[in-house]
């Protein structure tokens, strides 16, 4: 279930990411209908790399919470463990396109990491405000 939330949510917020940062500033759409249409198009573009990472982040993020939820006694200490590690798995995004022969090389500069940390913290976040209950063990 992780994996398929966390490749759900990356994707849909990197697409936000992208038509709020990079397609309205360059005013690019007019109306409504172009927005969505752009909104729509980039979100299958991101569909590929993001869905993937996003999944087999998802698995391996609540494998390491099972692990570690017996020692996670409070919710400020879950939201802040699963930033640090969605901002930690974040950064081996451009890795993981490089391994698979994707993406762009600017991937790899500043601004490039910023935005893929900007959404890996999130993600993890989210995970964390929406499973808190199951990730919790109270004693």
């Amino acid at each position: 279930m992780a994996g398929i939330f966390c490749a759900c949510v990356a994707t849909l917020i990197s697409t936000l990411w992208v038509v709020l940062f990079v397609v309205v500033p360059a005013h690019a759409v007019h109306d409504f209908k172009g927005f969505l249409i752009a909104a729509l198009s980039i979100f299958f573009i991101a569909l590929v790399p993001a869905s993937p990472f996003g999944f087999v982040c998802g698995v391996i993020t609540r494998l390491y919470l099972m692990v570690r939820s017996a020692h996670i006694a409070t919710t400020v200490r879950l939201f802040s463990e699963c930033g640090i590690i969605g901002g930690l798995f974040s950064l081996c995004f451009s890795l993981f396109l490089r391994l698979l022969g994707w993406g762009p090389v600017e991937w790899t500069n500043w601004k490039g990491i910023l935005f893929i940390v900007s959404v890996g913290c999130p993600v993890s976040i989210l995970y964390a405000i929406l499973y808190r209950r199951d990730l919790l063990r109270r004693s």
